[in-house]
């Protein structure tokens, strides 16, 4: 078993609601992440892909995940790549690496249904993130998409790969440098939902603070700080089901998201999903 130092680890979970609650809210993933998720990332050896799931979807659709690798150097027959999957609501500490087979001069890799075919997962259901370690500088993309019943139609989210050094460390709440900020939330009852995923990249089970603040910088809460807890494992994931959905009569559009976290030594990345629950 390969061991990862706290710079090649993976992300889990920690609600086993995840099927439920995650299958119909993931093709939007991204839209919240920092506009620099949206670009092409700086060139990196060690980063994630957020969120990755085969599973079951609603009305007989099935959820899977494609996955893109692309050195950006120079190719030889020494090039590795190392995925670890992390699975959603487990300490993934010790969870071994699928080493991809890649071809002296290739620059550029495509994994069909990577889940299934590379991650050992088969016919399971199962929603997790994605580690990646390469050897060398490469640039990491995921198609996060599903497939209706009839195999006809597809729906889905191209999610970049962030650099693991990317990572937001545990906060001082008041250093604008140790705060992760989500924005571009549309909330509507019945129509669209905003949930809020959070990873943990590092080998420390990890506290975090998810707070929400209106177009003027306060707090919206009538009693209180409007804010939810939530721990995750080690390298883990876990992914918020609408958490604020009644916040101001549960229809904004203005409203940002701050994730801390409070754990010394810990990390976070996070992203929004925002669902139009007509799809």
């Amino acid at each position: 078993m390969m061991k990862r130092t706290a710079s090649t680890r993976r992300a889990e979970g920690s609600g086993s609601s995840w099927p439920s609650v995650v299958l119909a809210t993931l093709a939007a993933l991204a839209l919240a992440l920092p506009a620099g998720a949206q670009l092409n990332q700086t060139a990196h050896r060690d980063g994630w892909i957020l969120a990755a799931a085969h599973a079951p979807g609603l009305h007989g659709s099935i959820w899977r995940t494609d996955l893109w690798v692309a050195f950006t150097g120079s190719v030889s027959e020494w090039n590795t790549v190392d995925l670890y999957f992390c699975r959603s609501g487990e300490d993934n500490t010790d969870v071994e690496p699928v080493s991809l087979e890649l071809t002296p001069g290739v620059r550029t890799y495509y994994y069909e249904d990577v889940l299934d075919r590379f991650l050992s997962v088969g016919g399971g259901s199962w929603v997790g993130a994605i580690h990646y370690v390469a050897n060398a500088d490469v640039q990491v993309w995921a198609r996060v998409y599903s497939i209706s019943a009839d195999g006809s139609e597809t729906y889905g989210q191209l999610v970049e790969g962030i650099p693991t050094a990317d990572m937001t460390p545990d906060s001082d709440p008041w250093d604008a440098d140790e705060q992760q900020w989500l924005y571009a939330l549309r909330h509507t009852p019945g129509r669209y939902r905003v949930n809020v995923g959070i990873v943990n990249p590092t080998p420390v089970a990890s506290e975090y603070y998810v707070r929400m603040f209106d177009e003027t910088g306060n707090n919206p809460g009538d009693n209180g700080v409007v804010q939810v807890w939530v721990e995750v494992p080690p390298y883990s994931m876990t992914q918020l089901s609408d958490p604020f959905a009644d916040v101001s009569g549960g229809e904004w559009s203005t409203m940002a998201i701050r994730v801390e976290c409070a754990t010394e030594g810990g990390g976070a990345f996070a992203y929004a999903s925002v669902v139009d629950n007509a799809t």
